[in-house]
C-alpha cells in the first residue's frame, strides 16, 4: 500500500494536480511511521522532494532530497540515490551555488556509469548545464558533445534536453547558425514528446470512456433486473394473498360456530409460531454472518475446502435444530441427547475420508433443554469435534471422542478426545474455532475447566 500510494501521487504530480499529490503522500507517510518501513522511506522523501520544489518551497524540498541521498546510502536503494542526486544538484543549480550542484551531477555520472547506459548522456548534459550557467563555455561544450554520443538511445522523454543545452551554448559563442540548427532539433524533439504524451492522454481518456460507458450499460441492466424482480414479487405476493382469501372464503363457508373458533385458534397459534421461528432464524443468521465477519481476518485461505466445511457444520447445526422444532410439538424445548447426537455424527462425517476411523462416546442424562441454550451448546460441540478431527488424531490409530452432559447442581458438558492434547488457555493466532468457542461459553454463562491428561479434556458448567 506504500508503493501504491507513491505511484498515485507520483500520477497526480504529472499531471500537476498537487492537491491530490499531497492527499497520497500523507497516506503513503501515515503506512511508513504504522510499520517503520526506513528502508523504503527514501522513495517518499524522493516523491515529497520533487512536489514541494514544484509548489516552490525549495528549503524543504532541499531538507528531504538530502533525507533520500541518507537513507538510499543506508539500504542500498539504487534508484533513489540516483533520483536525490538529480534533486540535489538542481537545487544547487538553482540557487546559483553551482560547485555544489556539479558535485551532485559528479556523482550522479559516476554512480549511473555501471547502471544504466543511456542515463549517461543525461548526466553529462546535466553537468553541461550547469557549466553554461556558469559562463564556462568550452567545457559546456565539451560535457555536452560527450551528452550526444548517447543522444539517439534516448527516450523521448530526455532526448529534447541535449540540443536545447546545445542551442544555448552555440547562442553564447555567437554562433547563430549552429544555434538555429539545434534549435530546431529541440523543437522537433519537444514537439514529439508533446505529440506522445497526448496520445498517451488520449488513449488514458478512450480507456476511461469505454469503462464508463460498460458501467453504465451494468448499471442500466441492473436497474432492469431489479424492476423485473419487483413485478415478480408484486405478482407472487398478490398470487399468495389471493389464495389465502380464497382459502378463507371456502372455509367461511363450510365452517361453523364451534369449528370456526377452533380454527381460529389455531391461526393464531401458527402466527405466533411463525413469529417466534422468525426471530430464531433471524438470531441465527446474525451469528453466521458475525462468524464470517471475524473469520476475514483471522482465517487462513490455505485450505479453502476446510473454510467451507467449518462453515457448512456451523450453518447444518443450526439447521438441525429448527428442523426438530418443525416437528415437535413443545417449540420451546429440544430433545438434547438426539441432536448433539445427530450434529456429532453430522460433523464426523463431513470428513468424508475419516469417518469410519472415530468412535463418538455419547452420554446426556439430561432430556429436554431450551433452545435458547441449545443453539450455543450446538455449535461449541460443532467446534470440539472439528478441532478434534483435524487436528487431535495424526499419530493415533484408535480415535475416540467422549461427549457426556450432566446435572447435578449445575449442567455440565464433558468434551474429551485421545489425540495428541491441547492446551485450551493458549492463544491460537491462526485458528477461529477456539475464540467461536470461548464467545459461546460466554453467551451461556459458563465457566471451564481443563485437565492436563492423555489427549485433550475439556468441562463447561453452565446453568
Amino acid at each position: 500500500m506504500y508503493r501504491i500510494y507513491l505511484l498515485i501521487a507520483l500520477s497526480h504530480e504529472k499531471s500537476n494536480n498537487f492537491d491530490l499529490t499531497k492527499k497520497y503522500l500523507d497516506k503513503a507517510f501515515a503506512t511508513y511511521k504504522k510499520h517503520r518501513l526506513d528502508s523504503i522511506f527514501s522513495t517518499y522523501c524522493i516523491r515529497n522532494s520533487s512536489y514541494l520544489r514544484f509548489i516552490n518551497e525549495s528549503d524543504s524540498s532541499f531538507y528531504y532530497a538530502k533525507k533520500a541521498n541518507e537513507f538510499a546510502k543506508k539500504y542500498d536503494n539504487e534508484e533513489d540515490l540516483k533520483d536525490s542526486y538529480i534533486l540535489l544538484g538542481n537545487f544547487e543549480s538553482r540557487k546559483e551555488n553551482y560547485l555544489e550542484s556539479l558535485k551532485y551531477y559528479y556523482l550522479l555520472l559516476d554512480y549511473i556509469k555501471s547502471l544504466n547506459k543511456y542515463l549517461i548522456g543525461v548526466g553529462y548534459n546535466n553537468i553541461s548545464r550547469v557549466y553554461l550557467k556558469m559562463q564556462d563555455i568550452p567545457k559546456a561544450l565539451l560535457y555536452n558533445d560527450s551528452a550526444y554520443i548517447y543522444y539517439e538511445e534516448q527516450t523521448l522523454m530526455y532526448r529534447n534536453y541535449f540540443p536545447e543545452t546545445r542551442y544555448k551554448i552555440y547562442e553564447e559563442m555567437g554562433k547563430t547558425d549552429s544555434a538555429f540548427y539545434y534549435f530546431k532539433q529541440y523543437h522537433t524533439d519537444f514537439e514529439a514528446l508533446k505529440k506522445e504524451e497526448e496520445l498517451v492522454k488520449t488513449k488514458e481518456l478512450e480507456e476511461q470512456y469505454q469503462n464508463d460507458k460498460k458501467e453504465a450499460t451494468i448499471k442500466s441492466k441492473q436497474q432492469q433486473i431489479l424492476l423485473i424482480i419487483g413485478l415478480l414479487v408484486v405478482i407472487a405476493c398478490s398470487l399468495v394473498m389471493l389464495y389465502f382469501k380464497n382459502r378463507k372464503i371456502n372455509k367461511q363457508n363450510k365452517i361453523i360456530g364451534e369449528q370456526l373458533i377452533e380454527l381460529t385458534k389455531t391461526i393464531e397459534q401458527k402466527e405466533v409460531l411463525l413469529s417466534e421461528l422468525q426471530h430464531r432464524v433471524k438470531n441465527n443468521l446474525q451469528h453466521v454472518i458475525s462468524i464470517l465477519e471475524i473469520q476475514k481476518e483471522s482465517v487462513d485461505f490455505n485450505n479453502i475446502d476446510e473454510l467451507i466445511r467449518g462453515n457448512q457444520n456451523r450453518i447444518h447445526s443450526m439447521a438441525l435444530l429448527h428442523n426438530k422444532l418443525n416437528i415437535a410439538d413443545n417449540v420451546a424445548d429440544v430433545n438434547l441427547k438426539q441432536y448433539i447426537t445427530e450434529l456429532a455424527e453430522l460433523v464426523r462425517d463431513s470428513y468424508d475420508n475419516i469417518k469410519q476411523e472415530i468412535h463418538l462416546d455419547i452420554k446426556c442424562k439430561i432430556e429436554n433443554i431450551s433452545i435458547k441454550k441449545a443453539l450455543p451448546l450446538g455449535l461449541i460441540i460443532v467446534e470440539l469435534v472439528s478441532n478434534s478431527i483435524k487436528h487431535a488424531f495424526k499419530k493415533q490409530h484408535n480415535r475416540i471422542i467422549n461427549i457426556e452432559i450432566t446435572k447435578e447442581e449445575t449442567m455440565k458438558l464433558y468434551y474429551a478426545d485421545n489425540g495428541i492434547g491441547f492446551d485450551f488457555n493458549k492463544l491460537n493466532k491462526k485458528g477461529l474455532g477456539q475464540e467461536i468457542i470461548k464467545g459461546l461459553i460466554d453467551q451461556i454463562d459458563g465457566k471451564i475447566e481443563t485437565k492436563n491428561n492423555n489427549g485433550f479434556e475439556l468441562i463447561i458448567y453452565f446453568v
